[in-house]
């Protein structure tokens, strides 16, 4: 090889990446490129050193923590059983849900009474749902205005 590595080659051979056989031979007798490899090296060395050195002790962290937490928390947390933040969720969804009305009994369907409800009770129910004029909402405002030209006439203002 009649020229030397390039710095992208003496990088990957410093850092101990794979490097061609052209350039591994090269670097074998060229002294300036070794040297500059060797050099390279000792600085990624030395950075790899700083970093496991800097790294956090973390069983110590936690050691410290739980000595700083009072007796009682920190055997208070360890005794909770793992089914009880579900058992209490489930708990709450089911009362938020009766709350509401969702479980109604008096919407259930009577399953004495044969099966579905009758075809033309549905489709009555819908008649009078789409044959309503009124804006959703207006009723609770004033439940005996049955105009809605009362709510879009401005006067002669």
């Amino acid at each position: 090889m009649k020229r030397h590595l390039s710095p992208e080659e003496i990088t990957a051979a410093a850092a101990g990446l794979e490097i061609d056989e052209a350039a591994r031979r090269h670097l074998a007798s060229c002294i300036a490129c070794r040297t500059e490899a060797e050099r390279l090296g000792g600085v990624v060395d030395a950075r790899r050193r700083e970093i496991v050195a800097g790294a956090p002790d973390w069983a110590a962290s936690k050691a410290s923590v739980m000595d700083r937490l009072p007796e009682s928390a920190a055997r208070g947390a360890a005794r909770k059983p793992r089914w009880l933040r579900p058992a209490l969720a489930a708990a709450a969804a089911l009362v938020v849900a009766v709350g509401l009305g969702v479980l109604r009994p008096d919407d259930a369907v009577d399953s004495t009474a044969g099966g579905d409800p009758a075809v033309e009770e549905i489709l009555a129910e819908m008649d009078e749902l789409l044959s309503d004029d009124g804006i959703p909402g207006f009723e609770i405002i004033d439940p005996e205005s049955g105009d809605l030209e009362a709510y879009f006439d401005n006067g002669a203002s």
